[in-house]
């Protein structure tokens, strides 16, 4: 089975034979849910129990990658601040304007999930 992301979905491809080409075809068999892993209907109905839980296998490791990819880039803001921190100065006023508007309000949520959960 093959996997196709598309946005919070991914699309189900199985080979399956095809008669007039004498070989085996790429065949969207259904769809999942990336956040939820529900598959939809049409999936539900051409899946084996096997094909399902291969399915959910694949789905845990990509939420898995998800929460590890999310976690380095987490661990590398303190550098992209300091950078910005650097670079700031250099930019057109009104562009560094608008974009520390954005990092203030970025660094306020910070601070109030930080004291909501007892980090500061």
């Amino acid at each position: 089975m093959h996997f196709r992301l598309r946005g919070n979905n991914v699309q189900l491809v199985k080979s399956l034979p095809d008669a007039q080409l004498g070989r085996a075809k790429p065949t969207l068999v259904g769809s999942a849910n990336l956040i939820t892993g529900q598959l939809n209907e049409r999936a539900e109905a051409a899946l084996s129990d096997a094909e399902k839980a291969e399915v959910a296998k694949w789905l845990e490791k990509r939420r898995d990658f998800e929460r590890k990819k999310a976690e380095v880039e987490i661990l590398g803001l303190p550098d992209t601040l300091a950078l910005a921190v650097q670079r700031l100065p250099e930019m057109e006023p009104e562009q560094a304007r608008e974009l520390v508007a954005e990092l203030i309000a970025a660094l306020q949520n910070i601070r109030r999930v930080a004291s909501r959960h007892g980090l500061i």
